[in-house]
């Protein structure tokens, strides 16, 4: 039987805002960097699907936090894929700080992307690698929501720069979540609040386009999208819990 995978991080000073806890973008980025080991540990991380001019990008996410630690202690994050369809891999994470209490969970759902003709790989080719390694453990919180875009609100706008890309030519994960906790309120930041997040990835940004940020406000939610001229990239809602 397939097990899940566990990884050890310590929030270490470049980590902290200014509460000196993790900053809640650094805490996600574990995450994905423990996603991207437990690939490539089991063989089919985006190095693997380089033959086949394949890579995996993260089409949704949904993360809730009850708190954040603070600076030089460990933390464990503990991963497993718990299914697959033709479309969507779901990989699941707990997170659990150095006394063993989870303050965090996150599911993620992720699709195969060929990287010439930037259109989606049929899972099913990958059968093989997924039934091996599927763990029959439900997510840890509800799927990602479905959002709806955001048309008026606050805008802001954004060029994307050298350091917003990745080592798939486009505008990286982190730095839209960076963008979106910018826009967050100060206050409730500093309190520690918890918290939860769904983004959905529609398109992708890359080098030189121009983003408009747009920001609103209902019933305790605050909402995103994150746009190009020509279309959405991505929607993201967060709700304090």
């Amino acid at each position: 039987m397939a097990e899940k995978a566990y990884f050890t991080y310590k929030v270490e000073p470049q980590s902290l805002d200014f509460t000196s806890r993790l900053k809640s973008p650094a805490l996600i980025m574990s995450a994905l960097n423990a996603a991207g080991a437990d690939a490539h540990n089991k063989g089919f991380d985006y190095v693997d699907m380089e033959q086949d001019d394949n890579t995996w990008v993260l089409s949704r996410m949904a993360i809730e936090v009850s708190f954040r630690p603070k600076q030089y202690s460990d933390y464990k994050i503990e991963t497993w894929i718990s299914g697959y369809n033709r479309l969507l891999s779901t990989r699941n994470f707990r997170i659990y700080d150095e006394e063993g209490a989870e303050f965090a969970c996150m599911t993620s759902q992720w699709a195969m992307l060929n990287v010439k003709s930037r259109t989606a790989v049929d899972l099913t080719r990958t059968a093989d690698v997924h039934d091996t390694y599927m763990v029959p453990d439900e997510p840890p919180c509800a799927a990602p929501c479905r959002l709806r875009g955001v048309t008026e609100g606050e805008m802001h706008n954004h060029t994307v720069r050298y350091s917003d890309i990745d080592f798939n030519r486009h505008m990286n994960t982190i730095r839209y979540i960076e963008m979106i906790f910018d826009q967050l309120p100060v206050d409730a930041i500093a309190e520690d609040k918890p918290f939860r997040l769904d983004m959905h990835f529609l398109h992708e940004a890359v080098l030189g386009d121009t983003l408009r940020i747009a920001t609103a406000e209902q019933e305790g939610v605050m909402t995103f999208e994150i746009s190009t001229e020509e279309s959405p990239c991505v929607r993201a809602a967060v709700r304090w819990l």
